[in-house]
């Protein structure tokens, strides 16, 4: 992304939060009150466009049309629902890494208790604060960390921000790893692992490799107009292994077709969205079993 610019991919997906917020979705149940008070005047301006297209399509095609929106709520709810487990096990700090514009410290309930930090780059984070100074969290406290996940050191970011490596922490990584290359995705996951106590839990959400040519040329082409290149796209059984290389245990790994079994959508999102995953790991204590041995990759 450009160093003074915030992400714009992290606009596009306030943007359909809150269409499927206005009820543009096809998953049930989806909230998110607070995702259109986060958008600027130009992207509040697209989404009441988009708005008033989506009600003019025919049925057959609005239905379509819901079905690729549906890939971020999608995902929302199933990192939802893995904090919201991760809470309840005894993680009383919360990280949201890439956060953009979560809104996660302003509408779940289930964090009310939880001390809540937002990692991101200081573009997207200046015009987060910004946008966010009149919202109210509900988490116990919401802090703001600066970090360039490519140069700064997060571990003592996140010190000096007043993180606690000594007790369980959820993290909940978002809409980020593909954009990294193998070292920032690395080191940021042995930044983890040192700042994470026994029992805390690490929610990795990627993207495996598109399998046609032709989406990787189109989704690539956008992400570099923006200048925020798809260059971190990696199969699943690589991504276990990192996460585990790092000092962490991977639990279950789902998928665009899992979450939408789980929250009643008709179908899975078509083309790339399908690819979207969610790894979750923990962190073990000391006298845990080692993990199994996998094949390699």
């Amino acid at each position: 992304m450009r160093e003074r610019r915030p992400s714009q991919t992290a606009s596009i997906v306030a943007l359909i939060r809150a269409l499927a917020d206005q009820g543009f979705t096809d998953v049930p149940g989806f909230e998110d009150p607070v995702a259109h008070r986060l958008l600027s005047r130009g992207w509040s301006a697209a989404l009441a466009l988009f708005a008033r297209r989506l009600r003019r399509l025919d049925p057959v095609k609005r239905a379509r049309a819901l079905a690729r929106l549906s890939a971020v709520p999608l995902r929302v709810m199933a990192i939802d629902v893995e904090l919201e487990r991760a809470v309840e096990l005894g993680c009383r700090q919360v990280a949201s890494l890439g956060a953009g514009l979560d809104t996660r410290a302003y509408r779940m309930k289930a964090l009310s208790a939880a001390r809540f930090f937002e990692v991101d780059h200081p573009a997207t984070q200046a015009f987060k604060q910004r946008k966010a100074a009149e919202l109210t969290p509900i988490v116990e406290r919401l802090t703001y960390v600066p970090v360039d996940f490519e140069r700064d050191a997060l571990t003592a970011r996140l010190a000096e921000a007043g993180h606690r490596p000594d007790e369980p922490t959820a993290w909940a990584w978002e809409g980020v790893v593909m954009y990294l290359s193998d070292e920032a995705l690395r080191s940021t996951l042995r930044a983890l692992a040192d700042a994470s106590a026994p029992g805390s839990v690490l929610l990795v959400n990627y993207m495996e490799p598109l399998v046609r040519r032709r989406d990787q040329r189109i989704f690539r082409l956008f992400t570099r107009i923006w200048s925020e290149p798809l260059i971190g796209l990696r199969r699943r059984e690589a991504m276990i292994a990192e996460v585990e290389r790092a000092g962490f245990r991977a639990l279950r790994d789902t998928g665009a077709a899992d979450w939408a079994r789980q929250f009643g959508a008709p179908s899975a999102p078509p083309g790339s969205s399908a690819n979207a995953r969610l790894l979750i790991a923990e962190r073990p204590g000391p006298d845990a079993a080692p993990p199994p041995a996998r094949p390699p990759t």
